[in-house]
């Protein structure tokens, strides 16, 4: 990091934008670097006048927090604003943000909505995930749970571990889309293999229930497997049984899951002690 910031440094000097702001942040930050509020903030501001959106989006959000700087809602208006008039996706959510926080006077009733919505279709993540929840919720635009799934939908195929658990949801319950629970399955396991605990839980019952697909566990998704067999192991939502509990325990000890694994072996001594 120490080297990165050095040439982060040379270019800096050399009025590249894209560097400035890099080498704020390390200051602002303290990696690689000696911790320099001032500095950092001075670099952005370099970046500032070159025009550069991310910069001023950055600096915005700086003078908005209070980090660094003095609060200054203003300011941060401004700054931000610009950005945001430059088409720049980051810069319409945080826009987006001062208006339906009430730090900056809507110009017309649904400014934040219209912010979070150009960003969302300029493929901003965060502002699809908004415009999904809003949309469901009817937060700041009429409640339209079709319109909440197209977007869940293009956040998780942006890969949103979270707008995929939801989207699962939505199929499962039929809630915006028409009922599907092979789609359910789906993008349940999408987000279940990237660790989101509910997705896995969520998906394991399902799979349980014969619904979807049984392909998923049966052929090698290692969370489902194991989720599976604490389901029989707790007797949650099935009747408990140790012996299928082991059965998918061991399916995905066999994948090299280190927790399946150790839970086979506790269930295994756990048997052993009480034929004794």
């Amino acid at each position: 990091m120490v080297r990165a910031a050095e040439w982060y440094r040379q270019a800096a000097e050399q009025g590249v934008a894209t560097a400035q702001i890099r080498l704020g942040f390390l200051y602002l930050s303290g990696e690689g670097v000696v911790r320099d509020p001032e500095a950092g903030v001075a670099w952005l501001r370099r970046a500032v006048e070159a025009g550069d959106p991310e910069a001023q989006t950055a600096l915005g959000m700086l003078y908005a927090r209070g980090e660094s700087v003095d609060r200054d809602f203003r300011r941060a208006a401004s700054l931000i604003r610009q950005a945001a008039e430059s088409g720049y996706p980051p810069a319409l959510v945080q826009l987006g943000h001062l208006y339906s926080q009430g730090h900056l006077e809507s110009p017309e009733r649904g400014a934040a909505m219209h912010c979070y919505r150009v960003a969302a279709e300029a493929g901003n993540l965060e502002a699809q995930r908004l415009l999904a929840w809003n949309c469901l919720n009817g937060h700041g635009v009429a409640r339209d749970a079709a319109a909440a799934a197209l977007w869940f939908r293009k956040a998780a195929e942006q890969g949103d571990a979270g707008a995929q658990f939801q989207l699962a949801a939505m199929y499962c319950t039929g809630t915006g889309v028409v009922r599907n629970l092979a789609e359910a399955v789906k993008w349940y396991r999408r987000s279940a293999e990237q660790g989101d605990r509910y997705a896995q839980y969520n998906l394991a019952v399902t799979l349980l229930k014969g619904q979807g697909t049984t392909q998923d566990a049966e052929q090698g998704l290692v969370e489902a497997q194991r989720q599976v067999g604490d389901l029989y192991h707790a007797g949650n939502g099935v009747a408990a049984d140790v012996a299928l509990a082991a059965a998918w325990f061991e399916k995905a000890a066999e994948q090299e899951s280190a927790g399946a694994a150790t839970k086979l072996r506790r269930l295994n001594e756990t048997r052993a002690a009480g034929a004794e």
